[in-house]
């Protein structure tokens, strides 16, 4: 059940991976970042600046499976006991949480520095029995594509206040959480999300997309970055105004999200319907349609065997204009009646089609296609 959940938080099948499809995956993955640089989920390529051989963890891996700590599972009975956080962790985090919504508000400067982008989140994500991994290591770019592309990451209450979340925590099971937002005003607040696998699986998904850049490129620490655009900015910079537009904009991805999602779904029971109300049509001529179907198998398979036998006369035609054994006015003679009876059997077909249809159902709705599709399924309910 575990390993079924774990695949559903990554997007993927809840089967087996077989090892073809893993090698696909490594390919594919080579195939997203050329070397030297990274591509983003908006398709830009960054620049990035390598390591020295002796600094790349060639260990370092980020695969979402069972906890093997006890941190996050109960082991023979044992509660999980979370392992305390470092002073210096807990120090960082609160500096990314202090500056999130000054980041946000430089986060095109961010996504067009791959020092930037990859700068070290000291964010502590985790979920129970799966612990931290997928998680690990999460960076400033991680998280602004994160709010930009995930609903419920950036919030917006009934009173108007802002708030960003940053931590991740709950069970990918029950889908209960308690994660951790800031707010603009810089208090943290617990919040729920709807949906919790889905926002988990986004941030697992763009997290594990740079885990091979983490350990190739350089990247600045937080306080460097801050420091830089700090440095850059002067001040000048209308905060409020970019938040605002950042806040707007998401808001308005969301809703086109959504939009997009309820036509989908309104277009998938449009058209079930559809075809049910077809169904019924079919199922009051029934014996019409059959021998609709019988008639038009005929006529088709005539119309192919004739239009395949004049395919050949007119290969066989190019042929000797090629070798010169007959001159192009004679070719044009023959020719041009091949491809008119080819046109004409194309339209006998569809005008036979149309008219006996027609005639059987009072409209042209029923087509062949559906016909074939009732009675197959007819017959398919029959055996069971």
């Amino acid at each position: 059940m575990m390993m079924n959940e774990s695949n559903e938080l990554l997007g993927g099948s809840t089967q087996g991976h077989s090892t073809n499809s893993s090698e696909k995956k490594r390919q594919d993955e080579k195939e997203t970042f050329p070397d030297g640089k990274i591509v983003l989920l908006n398709g830009t390529q960054l620049d990035c600046y390598p390591l020295a051989d002796e600094d790349i963890e060639t260990e370092f891996q980020d695969k979402l499976e069972l906890d093997t700590t006890g941190q996050y599972v109960t082991v023979r009975k044992c509660k999980p006991r979370i392992a305390p956080v470092s002073d210096e962790s807990m120090q960082k985090q609160q500096l990314f949480a202090d500056n999130a919504f000054y980041l946000l508000a430089h986060m095109d400067r961010i996504m067009n520095d791959s020092r930037m982008f990859l700068a070290p989140v000291a964010a502590r994500n985790g979920l129970a029995y799966t612990g931290t991994s997928g998680f690990k290591r999460p960076t400033l770019g991680v998280y602004l594509e994160w709010w930009q592309t995930s609903d419920e990451t950036m919030l917006i209450d009934n009173e108007g206040c802002r708030s960003l979340v940053f931590t991740l925590a709950g069970s990918p099971l029950s889908g209960m959480n308690r994660c951790s937002a800031v707010r603009e005003d810089g208090k943290i607040e617990i919040v729920s999300l709807s949906s919790f696998n889905r926002h988990c699986g986004s941030f697992i998904k763009i997290n594990r997309r740079y885990t091979e850049a983490k350990v190739r490129y350089q990247a600045y620490t937080l306080q460097e970055v801050l420091d830089i655009l700090h440095r850059e900015d002067n001040g000048k910079l209308d905060y409020d105004h970019v938040i605002t537009t950042r806040f707007m904009q998401h808001e308005i991805d969301r809703l086109n999200r959504c939009l997009e999602q309820s036509l989908e779904r309104l277009t998938k029971e449009s058209s079930h319907w559809r075809e049910k109300y077809l169904f019924a049509l079919i199922s009051l001529k029934e014996d019409e349609a059959r021998a609709f179907l019988a008639e038009n198998d005929e006529l088709e398979t005539r119309t192919t065997q004739e239009t395949e036998h004049l395919k050949m006369q007119k290969k066989a035609l190019k042929a000797q204009l090629k070798r010169g054994q007959i001159d192009n006015v004679s070719f044009q003679r023959s020719f041009t009646p091949m491809n008119k009876r080819i046109e004409e059997l194309k339209f006998q077909l569809f005008r036979f089609r149309h008219d006996k249809l027609n005639e059987i159902f009072q409209s042209n709705e029923v087509d062949s296609g559906t016909i074939e599709r009732y009675f197959r399924e007819k017959d398919k309910q029959s055996m069971n």
